[in-house]
Parts: C-alpha cells; structure tokens; sequence
C-alpha cells in the first residue's frame, strides 16, 4: 500500500520547497494553481506550541480547501517535537508531517534544531521515531548534505533506520548557505544507497534541469526558483512560457492573496501586509528595472497604479481575494 508521498512522487511533479518567510499560504496556492505536485509550510516551532505560543499554528495554517497539506516543524527535543507536531495534526489534519533539519540560520541552529541536527544523527533519528510514534500520517525530513561537512549518508541511513518515509536534500552544507552550486551528485549518490524516496533540492530553474534529474530518479524540489515566478512549476511540465500580462495579472493577483491573508481589512494592515510582500514584487517586476519604484509600494492601490503606468492594464480588484483569510472562523463565514 502506497503512502502519501509515494502518490504525489509517482506524478512527476517538482514540489515546492519549504522556504522560511516564503512558503506562506499565497504563495503555496498559486505554485499549487501553477502545478506544484505538494507544497511544505513553512517552519513551525513544535516547542512554542507546546507552550502555548499559537503564532506557530498560524504559520502552519491551511487555506480554505488546501489540498495534500504538509506542515514543517522544528525541534531538538524528541517528545516536545512530537508533542508540537501532534498539536498541529490535530488542528490541521495535514497529509504529513516534514521535520526541518536544514535551516542554517543562526537562531535555530543555536537551539540545536534545523542544520544542527546533522551533527547528532542519533539524535535526529529519535526525533523521527517520536514523531512516528504520535502521529498517524507519514513524516519526512528536509536536510542539508552535512553542517560543516559532508555526512548525509551517515544521517540518511540514520532516518531510514527510524521509521522516515522520505528525506529531501539540499545539496550544499548548512556552512555553505545558499553560495556555490548545489551538489546534485552527492543527492544522487545517497539517492543509491537508501531504500526510502530521496528528493533533490537546490538550484532548480529550468526544465532541462528538472529534466535531467528526474532521469536520474529523483524526486525534485523547489525553491528560490519559485519566488517572483510560480509559474515555474508549469514550465517544468513542459507549458509555454505565460504572457507579460499573465504574470503581472498573477503578481498583483499574488499581493491581493497576500493582503486578505494578513488582515488587509484595515488601511495599516494593509500597508504591513505589502511591505512584507516588496522582495518577492521586486522578483515579480525585475524585467521593469524600476526596483526603487517597487520598494516603495505600500498598498494595492499603489501596485494597480504602478501596473497601469508601466505596462498599461487596468486591474479590478478580484472578489475572490476577500474570501481568502487566515482565520478558520472568517473563512467559513465568507465561504
């Protein structure tokens, strides 16, 4: 009997990476619209749910009808990241449950949680084992190929041992961040020696890439590559290259998401929830040139305005986006 992440593999589809400060739910329902075969939350503290901080919950939050939702969580402790996890599970129901152990950003490694963990492999695999123990849906873990040097076999197996159902491997250590290229042969030569699903990530842009290793039988993650252009995942399936009216109708469709989700009900939130969207604009309207211009967009206003003075179309603000909240009561009430 197949699981949840054998079902969505066998499709074929890239996945869309969990990115912290990125993979919030706009962003995964329109790669979701785009063709993303799954997409990954961004991080949730299992120890600030078990004690008491909510922020978390909502960071996991699903859109009304999101479907195959996987929650990631981080933590260093087995049974206090179980208990987290468990406390999402029973929220959200999520389809799975992926354990973080590849942030190298220096507040989460200094709890000894994300990329941390790839130092203490038995460690690591205790926390999966737990996390198989409280929950009843598959769980996985996102990892880097090593901290500060390469050890992603000694760990793999290490999970494998555990009880995981998939890993997915950045393929550059937690010391390296985001510079250099990702190693997609050292994905691959885990890949050969595990019995569990390996999934690659890391400087994924084109579908010759994605091409290539789907070939060598990985599964494919992305994740920089998405943002300002989700459409990426449909050019992985082969489709066209959308039109310039396209992918500013999905830019500004994007903000809208985003501004209904924050609670853009009033004029201050609004300008917060766009100010917090201005790095991925400036990805959406790089081919412009006017990224000072963009940097100063407050309000949806603002952005129809800007669209209108450069590219000559007229937006009328999408009735759908009203309907598009974070809270579970507002949703079914506007539903």
């Amino acid at each position: 009997m197949t699981n949840f992440y054998q079902r969505k593999l066998a499709e074929g589809r890239a996945i869309l990476a969990p990115m912290a400060g990125f993979t919030d739910a706009p962003m995964r329902k329109l790669c979701r619209e785009y063709g993303s075969a799954y997409a990954v939350t961004e991080m949730v503290s299992a120890k600030g749910l078990v004690q008491g901080n909510l922020r978390g919950v909502e960071i996991g939050e699903p859109y009304m009808g999101e479907p195959d939702l996987v929650i990631q969580v981080f933590g260093g402790e087995p049974e206090v990241t179980a208990a987290g996890a468990r406390i999402l599970y029973e929220q959200y129901r999520p389809e799975a449950i992926d354990l973080n152990m590849g942030c190298p950003v220096k507040k989460v490694t200094g709890k000894s949680c994300g990329s941390k963990l790839m130092l203490d492999p038995q460690r690591a695999a205790a926390i999966i084992r737990a996390l198989k123990a409280a929950l009843p849906v598959p769980v996985s873990a996102k990892l880097r190929l090593g901290y500060d040097a390469v050890n992603i076999t000694e760990v793999g197996l290490a999970l494998q041992e555990a009880g995981v159902d998939l890993i997915a491997v950045h393929g550059r250590t937690a010391q390296q961040k985001y510079t250099g290229e990702a190693d997609w042969d050292a994905i691959q030569r885990v890949a050969e020696t595990l019995t569990v699903p390996v999934v690659g990530s890391g400087d994924v842009r084109t579908p010759e890439q994605f091409r290539r290793h789907q070939q060598s039988r990985l599964g494919v993650m992305v994740a920089r590559g998405a943002v300002g252009q989700p459409w990426l995942f449909a050019l992985l399936q082969g489709k066209s290259e959308p039109s310039q009216t396209e992918k500013v109708r999905t830019a500004y469709r994007h903000a809208e998401l985003h501004v209904a989700w924050y609670g853009g009900e009033t004029p201050a939130r609004e300008v917060w929830a766009v100010r917090s969207l201005r790095g991925q604009l400036i990805k959406y309207f790089a081919f412009l040139d006017k990224r000072k211009e963009v940097a100063q967009l407050s309000t949806l206003a603002e952005i129809r305005a800007f669209i209108e003075r450069y590219l000559g179309l007229k937006l009328e603000p999408d009735p759908e986006a009203r309907t598009f909240c974070r809270n579970a009561q507002q949703q079914r009430r506007l539903a």
